[in-house]
């Protein structure tokens, strides 16, 4: 019975997580070596012509609580401030709306982000929720971000739901310093 459930733990395990290069191969500009100078930087918080997202809500995915209209706050400024972590501020105008602290650990020329993810099991029935973001720079300066989300049920070794979503974006760099 240990068997069925160590190899049910490890092939489902395996099998729904976002490695780091997997992310990283989504994203189509080469990013550049990761420094905390490079990557702390102030960014739009939009793109042009796609009002539904914004760089803030796509880092609220690991503190879901902090999610704003994406129409609230044309900026965000990115503090890398210890190996770590990271400080995010979201700005309207030169005005500060709200802040939160992302915690990661720099891999390869990206910042990995990994909050969030879980697994449980209750005797047949395993799920688990896997968020994971990581962040870099490109020659120009400008943010790359993807992340992977993916979600599934297991019923013994039989898959019952299977959900799994990718995002790539590239948020222009506005400037080296935060708001006044």
């Amino acid at each position: 019975m240990k068997q069925i459930f160590l190899v049910l733990f490890l092939s489902f395990f395996f099998t729904s997580c976002y490695t780091t290069r997997g992310l990283a191969s989504r994203i189509t500009s080469q990013p550049v070596v990761l420094t905390k100078t490079l990557l702390t930087g102030l960014y739009e918080n939009n793109i042009p012509d796609d009002p539904e997202n914004s760089l803030w809500n796509d880092l609220c995915l690991h503190h879901s609580k902090k999610v704003h209209d994406p129409s609230e706050g044309n900026q965000v400024f990115l503090e890398y401030t210890d190996e770590k972590e990271i400080k995010v501020e979201l700005y309207q105008n030169n005005q500060l709306l709200d802040s939160m602290i992302l915690s990661g650990k720099p891999t390869d020329n990206y910042f990995v982000i990994r909050k969030g993810s879980h697994f449980f099991t209750l005797i047949l029935i395993t799920s688990t929720v896997s968020k994971k973001t990581i962040l870099g720079n490109d020659a120009n300066a400008d943010l790359l971000l993807a992340q992977g989300i993916s979600s599934n049920t297991m019923f013994l070794e039989s898959d019952v739901g299977d959900e799994g979503e990718t995002i790539t974006a590239t948020y222009m760099r506005l400037g080296d310093t935060r708001p006044n």
